[in-house]
């Protein structure tokens, strides 16, 4: 669609640390690839694109050129309510993915309408997030674990969903950093099922002290609850901190 790559050529910042700043944060992502447009601007034209007739032909131009062409899919597949349908293109998309930011971007409307169904609609979607869970592929396996994250710590949480997150650890950073923000997350929504993962070294502890970080830098756990957390590092070899002396 040469009309929106003009257009994202159009809305790309004139400043070029915002660019750099992209580079930076984008690891995997060639610096070339990166034009340098704001969330909110791509956010606006997925709105116009989702509009348009070009809206599905855009979709099914992959693998795309530029960065901000897979950030522009994404946020059009969030505008999606029909979950049949953003299955079937998210399977189309998830495999060109090859960034943290990217796939971050991807929670499409109708899952949270689904999950809003009740355990039926829970079920389903917890099928198909054990499906992407089980993907070698790095960002597939990453989106998998977000729905856990985004959409099942409310009503549809289940405590065997932890073991699940935990297991998804194939020794990938971007795997493993998801995870990690998996947890931070339950420790503050499911306290009490959670912090025994931390207590009983459950994890690798590469995971586990990064889920205590997340959890300490988040807003919305309380003080008392992060210093209890302080006292859970561990080691690399997996024994205790100082805090609580060593496990031997």
């Amino acid at each position: 669609m040469d009309w929106i790559e003009n257009r994202l050529h159009e809305l790309a910042d004139t400043q070029t640390e915002y660019r750099e700043f992209n580079t930076r944060t984008l690891a995997t992502v060639a610096p070339e690839r990166v034009m340098g447009v704001r969330v909110p601007a791509l956010r606006k034209l997925a709105r116009e694109v989702n509009r348009s007739s070009d809206r599905d032909s855009f979709l099914a131009e992959l693998p795309h050129r530029w960065y901000e062409e897979d950030a522009l899919h994404a946020f059009i597949l969030c505008l999606e309510r029909d979950y049949p349908r953003a299955v079937t293109e998210l399977e189309a998309f998830l495999p060109h993915v090859d960034n943290w930011a990217t796939c971050d971007a991807l929670n499409p409307r109708a899952f949270k309408e689904l999950a809003a169904e009740g355990p039926g609609g829970i079920a389903r979607l917890h099928t198909d997030a054990l499906r992407w869970m089980s993907s070698t592929h790095t960002y597939t396996r990453r989106f998998g674990i977000s729905i856990l994250m985004h959409h099942l710590l409310g009503e549809g949480f289940d405590e065997a969903m932890l073991a699940e997150a935990a297991t998804c650890d194939n020794g990938e950073y971007y795997v493993r950093m998801m995870i990690a923000w998996y947890f931070a997350c339950a420790l503050d929504k499911r306290w009490e099922q959670t912090v025994v993962w931390l207590e009983e070294h459950r994890m690798d502890p590469w995971v586990h002290n990064k889920s205590i970080q997340k959890a300490i830098e988040s807003r919305v756990i309380p003080p008392e609850r992060k210093a209890y957390l302080r006292t859970l590092r561990v080691r690399k070899d997996g024994s205790w901190k100082t805090e609580r002396g060593t496990s031997e």
